[in-house]
């Protein structure tokens, strides 16, 4: 717009700040699933704790993940030491109760790393 070329410049930066920065801000603080290995199962085998196996960006361990939920058809399978999938649900199930029961949300987090739930066992 001016002789000195600042709107293309500027314009350029906000395009790259939509396509690239903020992209990648989101999808680094999103939560989806995670590869772990269980190092503990409560007594009745429906939570467990699970050590995530990536780590993180700088070569240390994620943190443990505590109470994450086991679907009723691997509750038989699982024991400590498996590498199992671990998923993180769109929203709060601090109320959920294990029924078929409807149940009011917590909080509005979304993805979080409490709402943990093992889908699969390696």
């Amino acid at each position: 717009m001016t002789d000195t070329g600042r709107m293309p410049k500027m314009r350029d930066n906000d395009v790259s700040f939509f396509l690239n920065v903020l992209p990648n801000t989101i999808k680094a603080t999103l939560n989806v699933a995670q590869i772990g290995r269980v190092t503990r199962l409560y007594n009745d085998n429906k939570k467990a704790e699970v050590q995530p196996m990536a780590l993180n960006s700088d070569g240390t361990k994620r943190a443990q993940l505590i109470g994450v939920h086991v679907g009723k058809t691997k509750r038989e399978f699982i024991s400590v030491g498996d590498v199992v999938i671990v998923l993180f649900l769109d929203r709060s199930i601090a109320n959920f109760d294990g029924s078929n029961n409807t149940f009011k949300l917590s909080s509005t987090r979304l993805h979080d790393l409490n709402d943990s739930f093992i889908v699969e066992v390696y």
